[in-house]
């Protein structure tokens, strides 16, 4: 399975979590199926981070909170962020393509600018 299809199965996972909060329910058993290793890092840390990762978005919004934020582009941001501050596997830049690329197919027009405005402003917090 390519990184793009990992990451889009981990967002539409992330995303579903959104919605259904069963503390009980697991978020996706992966680990017995060929190349989705990858898809098992991000939602690993998810399930280890979000509420720091959470601290992290609130942190750059400017003039509203991310109970705000559209749960689509909230799952993108999550899966870039978890990208950028624990797997560290790819570079900057394809991590950010990646969630505007999922941005264009799955949310609205304004979202891309959003998604990568947000983004932008962590990694330059980072440095």
């Amino acid at each position: 399975m390519k990184r793009t299809d990992a990451r889009e199965l981990a967002f539409k996972t992330i995303y579903s979590k959104f919605f259904n909060n069963d503390e009980d329910d697991e978020i996706l058993n992966v680990s017995d199926q060929k190349g989705l290793e990858f898809t098992k890092k991000i939602l690993d840390n998810f399930a280890k981070h979000y509420s720091e990762i959470s601290e992290t978005i609130n942190s750059i919004l400017k003039g509203y909170t991310i109970d705000r934020i559209f749960k689509v582009d909230l799952a993108i941001l999550v899966v870039a962020i978890i990208e950028l501050k624990y797997i560290k596997e790819n570079p900057k830049e394809v991590i950010v393509n990646e969630a505007v690329n999922l941005a264009k197919k799955y949310s609205t027009d304004k979202s891309p600018k959003f998604i990568n405005g947000v983004l932008a402003d962590i990694i330059k917090g980072e440095k």
